[in-house]
């Protein structure tokens, strides 16, 4: 059978898609070349494409949009991203949404042919392992049969591979699964999985996928610990002739890497922020003496300058306080103190401080409380959560409209939500409004400024307290935000 792997590079520069060519062709594989994504995709539709070189920045189709429809359309096909160093977090985010590696301009050959002969093994090693697993279907009650006839090709494998029985035993591993576990003495028969995983996490999983809890077509993806390591575990049932399950199949890969990669980007932005802030501040209070006159009076003219140039000043320190919030939320750290908090006065006390504003707009902003009881949270995350929803309310709602916060106890949560008759959100766009920068893009909402991380800095604090958030939005009539917290009882 003809194994010759066919590359598709898509990249809009000629020189780029030429040296691939050249350099690939030379190697023994099939090179075609796509201009932009749409060309592209019509190639994936006609030809058959083992690796996918994917530059991130292109006309017609950016590469990240690009992605999406390869992973949904041909998820069995490694995609390589062709990055600069400008790019490298586009990339890291890629990563996770399923890319296969990434790597960088102007490329090391030696390097790129690496990651090209690791896809490309991967790609045969995967369409091996489908051809047996179409040869060997009825056999696979057999999980010490498949063991035999897999293990030469899962030994191969850089990811950790593990297949249980309905005991939880490990009736098959491969060595890659011992070197992420940090185990060394030499295994054999059936084990049980407590030997070699220590996350409880997982086993959880397991089980659940072992009772049925998960469709049979389904797997699972989490992040656990092994020592100091961080890696990816994907599990899935294996399912015996008639379609029962008969045990887990887990493939664990580990992302310490790009871990630290998430790490270093935190950092950065901590020290960019705390470094932009402080000069900020003294600018401010620079301005601030100015408008008092204490440096001598002003004129009309000149007093314009000084505030419009306070306003941009607040407008940044507004950016850089949402940006240290994403980075403690990325860290896990955004929630410093638990206490009983009154939510209650603190929707009052949002509303007392909105209504101007409100008013100002010709916006009414009402409230009502009832069967409230505290709620164990940080109370400036809360008054957070509060103050951004209320905020979003007012500012997409048109004159004479009405913005309304409504609070329930309903037995152990409370229930908050955020009405507004404003413009509303469409239907494509409700699943992107929690991501980080994403802005709705609305004719009548272009005067709103805004950095795009308020509520994805809402629904952080918000899961961060073991709650959640949803939203409802009918286009041209408004939208509804409602949240649920846990409260003490």
């Amino acid at each position: 059978m003809n194994e010759t792997i066919t590359i598709l590079v898509v990249d809009d520069e000629k020189p780029i898609r030429d040296g691939c060519h050249r350099v690939l062709t030379s190697k023994g594989y099939k090179v075609i070349g796509a201009e932009n994504g749409r060309i592209a995709l019509d190639v994936l539709s006609e030809r058959v494409i083992d690796i996918v070189l994917l530059d991130l920045k292109m006309p017609v189709m950016g590469g990240e949009e690009i992605l999406g429809v390869i992973r949904k359309t041909y998820p069995d096909i490694p995609v390589i991203i062709i990055t600069g160093h400008g790019t490298v977090d586009t990339a890291v985010v890629c990563m996770k949404s399923g890319a296969y590696d990434f790597i960088t301009k102007p490329f090391q050959i030696d390097q790129f042919l690496l990651t090209i002969t690791r896809a490309a093994e991967k790609r045969r090693l995967e369409q091996r392992a489908a051809r047996l697993k179409e040869d060997n279907m009825r056999n696979l009650y057999d999980l010490d049969l498949e063991k035999t006839r897999l293990k030469t090709i899962i030994n191969q494998m850089a990811n950790g591979v593990m297949v249980t029985n309905r005991n939880l035993e490990v009736v098959l591993h491969n060595p890659a699964l011992m070197r992420l576990m940090e185990i060394s003495s030499p295994t054999e028969g059936p084990i049980p999985i407590a030997k070699i995983i220590s996350d409880e996490s997982l086993i959880d999983t397991l089980k659940k996928i072992l009772s049925g809890e998960t469709a049979h077509e389904a797997s699972v993806s989490q992040e656990i610990r092994a020592g100091k390591k961080n890696l990816r575990a994907i599990s899935a049932p294996a399912l015996g002739p008639d379609n029962a399950v008969d045990g887990t199949v887990t493939v664990l890969e580990d992302i310490t890497s790009y871990k630290q990669l998430d790490e270093m980007k935190s950092d950065f932005v901590n020290m960019v922020a705390h470094e932009l802030r402080s000069p900020l501040v003294s600018i401010r209070q620079i301005n601030s003496v100015l408008l008092e006159g204490l440096a001598g009076p002003l004129d009309e003219k000149q007093e314009g300058f000084v505030r419009r140039g306070m306003n941009k000043i607040d407008s940044l320190l507004e950016l850089i306080n949402d940006l240290l919030d994403v980075a403690k939320i990325e860290a896990g750290k955004l929630v410093q103190r638990r206490v009983p908090t009154d939510v209650e006065k603190i929707i009052h006390d949002t509303v007392a401080l909105m209504e101007p504003r409100a008013r100002e707009q010709g916006i009414q902003l009402t409230c009502s409380c009832e069967g409230l009881k505290p709620v164990l949270a940080d109370p400036k995350n809360m008054e957070e959560v509060i103050n951004n929803l209320v905020s979003n309310a007012i500012n997409y709602s048109p004159e004479g409209g009405k913005v309304t916060i409504t609070a329930r106890g309903l037995a152990e949560y409370m229930e908050i939500r955020v009405t507004d008759t404003g413009v509303g959100i469409a239907p494509e766009e409700l699943p992107k409004i929690f991501d980080k920068f994403y802005r709705v893009k609305h004719p009548k909402t272009r005067q709103v400024m805004g950095t795009g991380l308020g509520l994805a800095i809402v629904k952080g604090v918000v899961e961060a307290h073991h709650g959640s958030i949803d939203v409802d939005s009918d286009p041209d009539r408004g939208t509804t935000f409602r949240v649920l917290l846990p409260m003490i009882v």
